[in-house]
Parts: C-alpha cells; sequence; structure tokens
C-alpha cells in the first residue's frame, strides 16, 4: 500500500483551529485555558492508475503502454487468460464484454486480457481545507485499508491526532476498529463521525451511527461541532462549527487532472499526486491570506510558548 503525508501536517495546523474543548479525558478546571480542537475529513475518489491483471497482484506493469503484467507474471502472457483454465485465485471479477463460457456469464469471468486498476485515491486533510496525506486503496474502499492509511499518516506523530475525524463511512470504520483491537488508541484519540452530506443516508436504525458518529448532535454530548449564530433578524441558529465537505471539494480539484493520471506509471503517479497536493495547500493558504481568516504572529508565539497547547 503506497501512501503519501504532506511535510509539516502533524504539527498544530495554521488556520485550521475552529474551536476549544478540554483535554480529552479529563475534566475542565473553569476559568483554565483550553486546548483547540482539530477535525479532518476523508474521502475515496476514483483516480486510478493501471496495475497487474492477476487479480491477487498489486505490482506495477512491465510495460505501460500496451502490457497487462508485473515483472514476476509475465509468464502468463502465453497462458490461457481465462483465469479458472490454469490456475484456481480469488478475488474481484473484471467486468467486460465476453461471452458466456461453460454456463458463466462473459461479465463473471475472471480473466487477464487487459490491465486492472487500483480502485481509489483516499485523501485526508484538515477541515480548512489544507491537505495532510494520501494512500491508495487497491481492491475496494474497505475499512481495513483505510484504517491502514490513517495509521501510516499519524503513525510518527500520534499526539497530534484529529480531536475529529468525517469520513463519509465512519460507522464501519469505527465498528471495525472495535472488532480488531478493542483497546485501539485511535478509539480514545479521535471521534469518528460520518460528514455531513453522507450522513443524511445513513440508516436511522443503525444505533452505533446515530450515537457514536452523528456529526451534529443536539442532545448537548458535542459541543465543539456545534456553533450558535445569530442572524440579522437576531434569530439564534444552531450551525456546524466544522465544514465536512472539504474533501469532496478537492476531489473536484482534482477531476482535472484524473485523464493524465490514470495513464501514469505508479511511480510517476505516486509522485504526482504528491505535487498536486502541495499545490493544492498552496491554494488553500494563499485563499485564506485573502479573506484574511488566517491567524497572527502574536497568536502562534504565544500557542508555541504554553503548555497547554502541546505540539
Amino acid at each position: 500500500m503506497q501512501s503519501g503525508v504532506l511535510p509539516g501536517q502533524n504539527n498544530l495546523p495554521r488556520r485550521s483551529l475552529h474551536w476549544e474543548k478540554p483535554e480529552v479525558g479529563q475534566p475542565r478546571v473553569p476559568g483554565s485555558a483550553r486546548g483547540y480542537v482539530r477535525l479532518a475529513v476523508m474521502d475515496g475518489k476514483k483516480l486510478p492508475h493501471r496495475i497487474c491483471a492477476v487479480s491477487i497482484c498489486e505490482g506495477p506493469l512491465v510495460n505501460y503502454k500496451n502490457g497487462r503484467f508485473r515483472k514476476d507474471h509475465l509468464d502468463m502472457r502465453s497462458i490461457c487468460g481465462i483465469i479458472p483454465s490454469h490456475i484456481p485465485q480469488t478475488g474481484p471479477s473484471l467486468h467486460s464484454e465476453l461471452p458466456e463460457l461453460n454456463g458463466t456469464a462473459g461479465g463473471n469471468i475472471v480473466h487477464t486480457f487487459r490491465a486492472r486498476s487500483t480502485y481509489c485515491l483516499q485523501t485526508v486533510q484538515w477541515s480548512c481545507g489544507c491537505p495532510i496525506g494520501w494512500g491508495k486503496c487497491y481492491r475496494s474502499e474497505s475499512s481495513s485499508q483505510v484504517l491502514k492509511i490513517i495509521v501510516r499518516i499519524w503513525e510518527l506523530h500520534p499526539d497530534s491526532r484529529p480531536s475529529f475525524l468525517a469520513y463519509d463511512d465512519a460507522c464501519n470504520l469505527l465498528r471495525h476498529i472495535v472488532t480488531q483491537n478493542p483497546n485501539s488508541s485511535w478509539i480514545y484519540s479521535t471521534k469518528l463521525i460520518v460528514d455531513a452530506w453522507h450522513y443524511i443516508g445513513h440508516q436511522a436504525a443503525d444505533i452505533l451511527c446515530r450515537i457514536w458518529c452523528n456529526p451534529a448532535p443536539t442532545n448537548g454530548s458535542q459541543p465543539d461541532l456545534i456553533s450558535v449564530s445569530i442572524d440579522d433578524n437576531g434569530r439564534t441558529h444552531t450551525t456546524r462549527s466544522f465544514n465536512t465537505e472539504t474533501a469532496e471539494q478537492l476531489n473536484t480539484w482534482l477531476n482535472g487532472y484524473e485523464a493524465k493520471l490514470r495513464q501514469m506509471s505508479d511511480v510517476n503517479y505516486d509522485f504526482s499526486v504528491h505535487v498536486l497536493m502541495l499545490l493544492y495547500k498552496e491554494l488553500v493558504e494563499k485563499r485564506a491570506e485573502k479573506k484574511n481568516e488566517d491567524l497572527a504572529e502574536e497568536f502562534w508565539d504565544k500557542v508555541e510558548s504554553t503548555d497547554q497547547f502541546p505540539m
């Protein structure tokens, strides 16, 4: 699994601090200084590159012009491309226009007639839009692969994990973490929530999702996710404190590069994605400066000199 972490993004992120809360697991003393809540947003984007045609292989192609196999599987070029006819394998089938074979529909036949593609690009960024890191899912956007990506991004900076992580399938990711390791540090460091757009479509009967992954609970259980605002008529409204759709906005921006990335080798793809993330980071910073949303240096001098705000 390939992934990337943008330099400096696991430190206290400027322009991504939106709210305050007490230290996790400790009651707040009235009048004491408070820390800052950080929310990261994650999403998968169908932005693939080609890989070996063998269904259990994630290796790069030897020939990206018209090749189908990685180096270790080149001997399969002279063997029948219908997988069951020469080698037993398991894995997702490739849907293609093939005739029926021995009662099996053509679209269900596993074959090596063409190279496969990675499943998606997984992007992670702060709620302000600043990218943090990325990773690739090869067969599906499974919870196990997604967990490996976020573990990789924060493995060298466990104390800098976000207070909240918004993800369209956060409830199943939480189930996976609890099932695999009930004592996982992610359970105690980060609250997984479903982003506001996808939460609408989640089943109301899913108790775990409704109780633990609600992006804007109104029962007061997560005051860091809710802000109170007053409109021009003096009426009070509750609003979400964070933008949980920043990953969708980044993915829309990436659409312009999809055609080029699809034809690249794995090395060129990884390099290009990392560069695009850095370029997008610069765009986010310029937009914040233009809107005067960046924080003054005096603020950061105070933060960096206070023990209440660990880096």
